[in-house]
């Protein structure tokens, strides 16, 4: 009888994942409010991008699971500026050409627990945390001056980076649907108010998967993800010295290679 991968002792994954974002941002100067940008309508950055995932997954018992893993994001474009906007302490005129660079990468920690534990099923808890890196730089290439369009200009760039905690709890469930097929699903979520940071997170997971050998299988799977986070001051537990709020959305489908080990 083929082996069950449900209770596998590890399992590491990589994949190629699809991202579908929107994405937006607004970083304060010192004693004002910045501009809320939509990056894909405002600053020409591209809201599909192909990028790698990693994950590991360990088993240290029956009912426990621990997953870590990294998702990689990165993206950016090129713009004519229609209107003015403010980000982080620079003011950005209308008629500038300018290129962004933009990053949402996550590294994750997840830990779950059956409370149902059979041959072909498990059901129970889930808890994640991670760390996303909120990357964002606008830079200055060239704007219409009195020497004429696009005249070139003293190229200057601001950053507006929040490395920022993100955490969520829900369930999860795994089916062993045939010899060789398996069915995955996760739904977390949480909304958290810390000192003067926000935060929300609706995290969903499903994939599918089919086991070539008792050593290696395919992965065809999808997430989504919406996250918020609000800092409205500078003192406060993450030591994040910026002031702003980044909202944005992420569509997810992958394809990747599951060994197990």
């Amino acid at each position: 009888m083929p082996r069950s991968h449900l209770y596998d002792k590890f399992q590491a994954s990589a994949s190629g994942t699809l991202l579908v974002l929107g994405t937006r941002i607004r970083i304060d100067p010192e004693g004002g409010e910045g501009t809320e940008i939509r990056l894909e309508d405002r600053l020409g950055v591209g809201n599909t991008t192909l990028q790698p995932r990693l994950a590991l997954r360990w088993r240290p018992g029956r009912r426990h699971e621990v997953e870590a893993g990294y998702q990689w994001a990165n993206r950016s474009g090129e713009a004519v500026l229609q209107d003015t906007i403010v980000f982080r302490d620079t003011t950005y005129a209308a008629g500038l050409r300018v290129n962004t660079d933009a990053g949402t990468s996550q590294m994750f920690l997840n830990y779950r627990y059956a409370f149902m534990a059979k041959e072909k099923t498990q059901i129970g808890a889930a808890v994640g945390i991670g760390l996303i890196f909120l990357k964002n730089e606008i830079a200055a290439v060239a704007g219409t001056t009195t020497g004429g369009p696009d005249t070139a200009i003293v190229r200057f760039a601001r950053e507006g980076n929040i490395n920022g905690p993100n955490a969520a709890i829900g369930g999860y469930g795994r089916f062993q649907l045939g010899d060789k097929w398996y069915l995955e699903t996760d739904l977390r979520g949480l909304f958290i108010k810390i000192d003067n940071i926000k935060a929300g997170v609706l995290e969903l997971g499903l994939a599918g998967r089919y086991f070539l050998s008792s050593k290696v299988g395919l992965e065809l799977g999808y997430g989504l993800g919406l996250y918020e986070v609000q800092i409205e001051g500078t003192d406060n537990f993450a030591g994040i010295n910026r002031t702003g709020k980044i909202r944005y959305t992420v569509n997810a489908p992958r394809i990747g290679v599951v060994y197990v080990f």
